[in-house]
């Protein structure tokens, strides 16, 4: 029985070498959430219901129809909405008569989601067998996000245009093929090496730099944010965001304990303006704002799709937290009928204001 799983981004490449390395390898890839996944995904979703849930829909719909039988994806009581979607999802799709068969991966539940990856998931493995795979998968985690973060870089600055996206294409099919723990930390290594031999930079300019952050789903699935890192790269802006599958998995936490995150340092930086928890990104994206302009970056991106409650709580904070450390923000809500002509003038705007304020600071 095949199995898939929602699109996300880079991370989807993650999935299919999570599956792989349980023995899965009956695999109905998602495809990239088009037009088309956006709309037949809102024709059956609650009205007033968060973006992402509508692309989800949408995709899993697709991979049904394209041979799917197994739907994976995450699932926990969340303070947002998030924690609805598997049921909600489920009730949906049964009415619209599709056979299929969930199977719901709880993160924060590490004694249940261990035991779903062995009798649901996987043909039984052993403990030892699980352990060994989310191992490889972790390690290869750290390089796709180390690829992403290289290619919002070099893509700002390249001189042959298009050169950093197929460096990055190179080193995810690497990334996906490596066997083994110690070559895959040696790629690691290489990979920095990898974009600054084959990509020539514009050593002259000196490039804004813009961090993005915001709801998880909608910075990092470039189907859903417009390619939003592409935009500003193609605008001469180097581009960051903070935000990351390990602010809700770090193994390396774990093993570590002494060691801060990064999304602990920006809690805690956010406690004087929203002391607990909303649920999703919120205070994550309120502490980033000031770290990132600790680190002099010159302006934020504040992404959220259409009703997210805890990032329109961020949202109303943002501006103060702007006022206060001088650090331009701009929010942008998406969702399937935002319009590119628009999103681009918007982001244009920000990066002209960005210019004339780092211009003016300059004399």
């Amino acid at each position: 029985m095949s199995i898939t799983y929602p699109h996300f981004g880079s991370l989807t490449y993650l999935f299919e070498i999570f599956l792989n390395e349980l023995g899965r390898y009956d695999i109905v890839k998602p495809k990239n959430p088009s037009r088309k996944t956006a709309i037949i995904g809102s024709q059956h979703s609650p009205e007033f219901i968060c973006t992402p849930f509508k692309i989800v829909l949408g995709t899993f719909m697709e991979s049904i129809e394209a041979g799917a039988y197994e739907l994976v994806m995450d699932g926990f009581h969340a303070h947002c909405r998030f924690g609805y979607y598997w049921p909600v999802l489920k009730m949906i799709l049964e009415d619209l008569g599709y056979d299929f068969r969930f199977i719901i991966l709880d993160h924060t539940n590490p004694v249940e989601f261990l035991r779903v990856l062995k009798n649901d998931v996987s043909d039984n493995l052993k403990l030892f067998q699980i352990l060994k795979a989310l191992r490889i998968v972790w390690n290869k985690f750290c390089c796709i996000e180390l690829v992403d973060k290289l290619l919002s870089s070099y893509r700002a600055v390249e001189i042959d245009k298009g050169s950093s996206e197929l460096v990055a294409e190179k080193a995810f099919k690497l990334i996906v093929e490596e066997k083994g723990i110690r070559n895959i930390k040696d790629l690691k290594k290489k990979l920095p090496g990898l974009f600054e031999k084959e990509v020539c930079k514009d050593t002259k300019v000196n490039p804004l730099k813009v961090a993005i952050i915001g709801e998880i789903y909608v910075v990092l699935e470039p189907s859903l944010n417009l390619e939003i890192h592409k935009r500003l790269n193609g605008l001469g802006v180097i581009v960051d965001t903070p935000v990351s599958l390990r602010n809700y998995v770090d193994f390396e936490g774990i093993f570590n304990p002494f060691k801060k995150s990064h999304k602990q340092i920006a809690l805690r930086k956010a406690k004087h303006y929203l002391e607990h928890s909303c649920g999703g990104d919120a205070q994550a994206s309120i502490g980033d704002t000031i770290l990132y302009k600790e680190k002099d970056w010159d302006g934020m991106v504040h992404l959220y799709p259409f009703t997210c409650m805890p990032e329109i709580i961020s949202k109303s904070i943002l501006p103060q937290i702007s006022k206060e450390y001088n650090m331009p923000v701009i929010s942008l809500t998406l969702d399937e009928q935002t319009g590119e002509a628009g999103f681009q003038t918007r982001l244009e705007a920000f990066v002209d204001l960005l210019e004339r304020k780092k211009e003016s600071n300059c004399k």
